[in-house]
């Protein structure tokens, strides 16, 4: 690698330097694709710094860190990993300071962060939009003293509106994204409103879970009062159910710790928590949403995934809105399978009741000589209070009895049955003269 540095392009005249302004507004400007913002912002600055190595990083207000959105020259896979803390290296002076940092030569910087070993010299350029830092542009030179003063002016010049783009890039696509959430919630809630099987149900929000949040594994977990616990009632893994089943006690673990405290616990590494109950090794962070319904906590949904950090903000609040659609869902379910078994015994009841009432009913219609006797029952409902019988009270005397009770189904069975055995009782103990007449 050559020592001497390389001859940089000669200074830009004024007229130059507005026309390139001029262009590059409008270059960045003219799209809302973050994507293709990125890859427009690299070539511009091409154009006013001649670069070798180019790297646009992004703050994550939270983290306090950057990371690269966007780079040129930079192998792939040392800089989807890299992560560098506001005030580390030039780059995190850069966002610290508020104020560019040219260094002439790395070599000679203690706090150089080496990425490429064959760079020696680097520009990095905050990037403030509503005097907020939102991120960097970093350029490196395999010569020393590649990058002149008049390389940092125009850089900070063009930063604005690189700046000012990102934001509305990444605005817009807040935007389209809460758009198209908000167009899945409702969907995700039509669907829900639809399903009264519990199992399929529960299946269901799995995989309609999935649509907003790409977890590695989730879990719905139901409470039972009478044991003091959370059992899980089903577990998906990459789309696919699991046959293991946990549970966890009142107040333990992570999905514990949200019932306990009736709103989501987002853990981004789980290996730093102690309330973190290991059933999966390959879980890196967690979230667990408890599930409210009428003030009580009926159970919680939890979800996993292998990466560090995964679960966000925006994660929080989406689920957020969709949890209590989730319990009302489960608990109207839990209504009609309870219905649904309250009818299914119901119905075995008059079945059986039907039959009695059948039984009670004259089996054979008599043989009474100079007679023809046929007879039908058939009740408006599965039991009925209409009634008829034949009592034989001495020789060749013959009763036919008929009756209706008033209103229909059980009690008017009941009623039928009780005056069907007052009669026939009254039949074999009385005498044919003290039969007392009916009507």
């Amino acid at each position: 690698m050559p020592e001497a540095a390389k001859t940089g392009a000669r200074p830009l005249e004024l007229t130059e330097l507005l026309t390139l302004l001029l262009e590059v507004s409008e270059r960045i400007s003219s799209t809302l694709d973050l994507d293709e913002l990125m890859v427009r912002i690299a070539e511009v600055v091409k154009r006013a710094v001649d670069y070798e190595v180019f790297a646009l990083f992004l703050l994550h207000e939270k983290t306090q860190e950057l990371g690269v959105r966007f780079s040129v020259g930079h192998p792939d896979d040392s800089v989807r990993s890299l992560r560098i803390r506001v005030g580390e290296g030039i780059v995190g002076r850069a966002a610290q300071t508020q104020h560019s940092v040219l260094v002439k030569d790395v070599r000679q910087e203690p706090v150089y962060i080496q990425s490429l070993p064959a760079m020696r010299s680097e520009l990095a350029v905050p990037l403030i939009a509503k005097k907020r830092v939102i991120g960097v542009v970093d350029l490196e030179s395999p010569w020393p003293d590649f990058f002149t003063e008049q390389h940092q002016n125009l850089l900070e010049l063009l930063a604005g509106r690189i700046a000012a783009a990102i934001e509305n890039a990444a605005l817009f696509r807040r935007s389209v994204r809460q758009s198209k959430t908000l167009q899945l919630l409702n969907e995700i809630s039509r669907e829900l409103s639809s399903v009264l099987v519990l199992n399929e149900l529960l299946r269901k929000i799995g995989t309609l879970t999935k649509r907003l949040i790409d977890y590695h594994r989730f879990s719905i977990l139901l409470a039972e009062e009478r044991t003091q616990a959370f059992n899980t009632v089903i577990s998906i893994k990459r789309d696919e159910s699991m046959p293991d089943r946990y549970t966890v006690s009142f107040g333990q673990g992570i999905v514990g710790a949200a019932a306990k405290a009736r709103q989501t616990v987002v853990v981004p590494d789980v290996t730093k928590d102690p309330r973190y109950i290991v059933v999966n090794p390959e879980t890196g962070s967690e979230m667990a949403v408890p599930l409210i319904y009428r003030d009580r906590v009926i159970g919680v949904v939890d979800m996993e995934s292998p990466r560090l950090g995964y679960f966000t903000d925006e994660h929080v609040r989406v689920f957020s809105t969709l949890a209590p659609q989730i319990a009302v869902a489960i608990e109207n379910a839990r209504l009609y399978e309870r219905v649904v078994r309250s009818e299914a015994r119901l119905e075995r009841d008059l079945e059986r009741a039907r039959e009695i009432q059948m039984h009670i009913m004259p089996a054979l219609c008599p043989v009474i000589q100079g007679l023809e006797i046929c007879s039908r029952f058939q009740p408006a409902r599965e039991l009925g209070g209409d009634l008829y019988d034949f009592l034989t009270y001495g020789k060749d005397r013959h009763v036919l009895i008929i009756g209706d009770v008033s209103g229909k189904g059980a009690p008017a069975a009941l009623y039928g049955a009780m005056v069907s055995g007052i009669l026939r009782s009254l039949a074999s103990s009385l005498a044919p003269q003290r039969l007392p007449a009916t009507e």
